[in-house]
């Protein structure tokens, strides 16, 4: 969890204070609207409201699979959401105090910054579930199959490894979406699904391993689909290494996936407990989270992390 996501919270705890503070004084004593008025921002805008965005920036990209696409933001959304909560209870209170109209327009101004901090919010989480959608790469034309056919050197190839992702099949040839489906992979039948897939950048051997699915069979299938449409094949599963079963630890880098980490080397969960804590064991997270994207969400030095965890396997 990174410092301005950790503040929001404090600051959620902070105004819970507060709110409970003016609570008990409009129960006991009669201190006006003032003192409703504070009692009620503090609780929504500054407790409940707070909470969420802390939460809501740590956990929503994490369940998606993505990164918060504008982390810059969240500082900014931070003090300015701050500012103007404390700026509308101290200024309303004058205003009503005094009636004075500089108050009044105080008063405006920070209630509209709110309004801005509140929509910062909404923008960076609507942008970071929603997947940015590549153009997909026209497949060759009908029309020229049968030069394709007759000319097998000018056919258009898709080598298929473990490696090829899930998506950049289905944008090179849309019937492969039907063939993988038939394959296991059942999640590619909801709308939009390949949209989340090409976003996270599953691969065959990924997708295999998620469904329990006999990879080198699907990777037949593909070719033979990929055949029939005038594509031609060079298979590389001979000379192709996966990570599960040749991948020294030496060799580990910031873009294996944890979850394959902790299949293969179940020593590793000491060092991930010591960065991560236990939830990283049970989040559905590990499945498509990399070191890389691991490190990030925790606010950890990637190089620092890596280097202890070779250490710890050598």
């Amino acid at each position: 969890m990174s410092k301005y996501m950790k503040a929001f919270v404090f600051a959620a705890l902070f105004y819970l204070g507060l709110a409970a503070i003016f609570g008990i004084l409009n129960g006991t004593t009669d201190i006006g609207y003032i003192g409703s008025f504070a009692h009620t921002h503090f609780n929504l805008l500054g407790f409940m409201a707070m909470i969420v965005f802390g939460i809501g920036y740590f956990i929503l990209p994490r369940f998606n699979g993505t990164e918060l696409r504008f982390e810059n933001w969240v500082p900014v959304h931070f003090y300015l959401g701050n500012i103007s909560l404390l700026g509308m209870v101290i200024f309303r209170g004058l205003q009503v105090e005094t009636g004075t109209d500089f108050f009044s327009v105080c008063f405006i101004i920070s209630a509209s910054l709110q309004v801005v901090s509140i929509f910062m919010f909404i923008v960076n989480i609507w942008m970071t579930l929603t997947p940015k959608k590549k153009s997909l790469e026209k497949s060759e034309p009908e029309s020229s199959k049968e030069t394709y056919q007759a000319d097998e050197s000018t056919m258009p190839n898709m080598s298929v490894t473990p490696e090829t992702k899930v998506a950049e099949l289905v944008d090179r040839l849309p019937s492969l979406q039907d063939v993988l489906i038939n394959c296991g992979l059942l999640a590619l039948k909801m709308p939009g699904h390949i949209d989340k897939v090409r976003q996270m950048g599953i691969t065959l051997e990924m997708a295999a391993n998620n469904h329990s699915i006999d990879l080198d069979s699907m990777i037949v299938k593909i070719e033979d689909e990929l055949r029939k449409n005038g594509f031609t094949t060079k298979p590389e599963l001979d000379n192709y290494n996966t990570f599960q079963s040749s991948t020294d630890a030496n060799e580990l880098n910031m873009n294996i996936l944890i979850g394959d980490i902790l299949k293969k080397y179940p020593a590793s969960k000491d060092t991930f407990q010591k960065y991560f804590g236990d939830g990283c064991f049970d989040c559905p997270g590990q499945e498509y989270e990399s070191i890389d994207m691991a490190c990030r969400m925790h606010n950890v030095d990637p190089d620092k992390f890596l280097k202890e965890l070779k250490e710890t396997l050598a």
